[in-house]
């Protein structure tokens, strides 16, 4: 063997040898950055391990979103953002990560970085004014019609903000950040959507403005309301209304779904789609609700709508979800995201409000009640309130 093979095959040896002793990411907290055009997202996760296996947990306030599927190859970390469709990779060093935030279905990705052992925000300078637990939001977008919200936050002994802003197509999920002088800033991230807020208080009442991701943001004005609220959540429906289950599967038309399997029972349809974080709360609801009340008389079909959309895609989308989820009801592919599209199905809607939509037939077939959007845990007390009138309305056409 000549001596330049041997001096390759020592150098690849050397190589490999150096990687697997490689310090992996240190264990414990780390500060997160999306890097958008107009300013970083803060989030904050940690790193455990489970024997040489890392765990990696999203944290936003109360919540704990965690991530089991990460992976370590060479001198790069693989963390999927189950159940989206949605992944980081980064290079790191023990105490650094540069790489990417990339979701499935799009062609741009975000630059990301993380620092271990940083805050979320950097401390510093107390408030001097304190925010009150409701406000009454209006969002202003750049082209288009202003629209309202309600913000619920909570400011805590240390400056600390936790809450969320919903609006009529439902909640952002949980907020975290701080409230600085008379200046706010909170930030968002579930693995795929990542928000910041900004604001500053005067005498006229709130303004700054939301990034809901790197090229767009909305301006906002609040004002201190303790009884903001939004339009009325369930809807009835117009008497004699049935839905078309031939169209409910327009995704992938080769699985069909009858009428005739859900006879005598009362059906929860649910629009949705594998991408929105919003359904991502009301399955984790439907699930658990669905294994404590099927024995009643109950089912749920999930109907899923899926962006950048293909019949292979969508497929793999909702098999994926299904199983990462554990969701124990039947998911069916319905085509595109689009709420004109997630509509035809019911003869009573031009569109859909939101993702997801629920859609409540009694035990005769006819369609009773739509749910137009969905109060998620972040919200408290509102999502306690959906509960209860979803139950009531359930009881209601389960007696009948």
């Amino acid at each position: 063997m000549k001596i330049t093979q041997i001096l390759t095959i020592v150098t690849a040896v050397f190589l490999l040898s150096a990687l697997s002793l490689k310090a992996q990411p240190a264990s414990g907290q780390w500060q997160g950055q999306l890097e958008y055009e107009e300013v970083d997202v803060p989030f904050t996760f940690e790193i455990k391990y489970n024997g040489k296996k890392p765990v990696v947990t999203l944290i936003n306030g109360d919540e704990r979103i965690e991530l089991k599927k990460v992976k370590i190859e060479g001198d790069s970390i693989i963390i999927p953002l189950k159940p989206f469709d949605a992944v980081l990779k980064a290079k790191y060093e023990e105490h650094e990560m540069t790489g990417w935030w990339s979701k499935g279905y799009r062609k741009k990705s975000v630059p990301f970085k993380a620092t271990y052992g940083v805050p979320r925000f950097n401390p510093g300078g107390q408030p001097t004014i304190k925010i009150l637990e409701k406000l009454s939001v209006t969002l202003k977008p750049e082209n288009g019609a202003e629209y309202p919200g309600v913000g619920i936050f909570n400011l805590l002994d240390n400056g600390i903000v936790t809450g969320t802003l919903l609006t009529g197509v439902g909640d952002f999920r949980y907020f975290e950040g701080v409230m600085q002088g008379d200046s706010l800033k909170l930030s968002a991230f579930d693995g795929t959507h990542g928000f910041m807020i900004v604001g500053v208080k005067n005498e006229e009442g709130w303004s700054g403005e939301f990034y809901f991701d790197s090229s767009y943001k909305e301006a906002w004005t609040a004002l201190e309301d303790p009884a903001a609220s939004l339009k009325e959540q369930f809807v009835k429906v117009e008497e004699g209304q049935r839905p078309y289950f031939d169209i409910l599967t327009a995704g992938n038309p080769s699985v069909k779904v009858s009428e005739d399997d859900y006879f005598d029972k009362v059906l929860i349809i649910q629009l949705f789609g594998t991408w929105c974080p919003n359904s991502f709360d009301q399955t984790n609801y439907l699930k658990e609700w669905y294994k404590e009340n099927n024995e009643r008389g109950v089912e749920i079909l999930a109907v899923s709508f899926e962006v950048n959309f293909s019949q292979e895609y969508g497929t793999c989308r909702i098999n994926d979800y299904q199983e990462d989820m554990d969701v124990p009801y039947q998911v069916v592919l319905g085509g595109r995201q689009n709420k004109g599209d997630a509509a035809l199905a019911f003869p009573f809607l031009d569109k859909i409000n939101a993702f997801p939509t629920l859609v409540i037939i009694d035990k005769n077939g006819f369609a009773r009640y739509t749910c137009n959007y969905f109060n998620g845990p972040a919200t408290g007390e509102l999502y306690n309130q959906f509960d209860a009138n979803f139950n009531k309305i359930v009881s209601e056409l389960l007696a009948e």
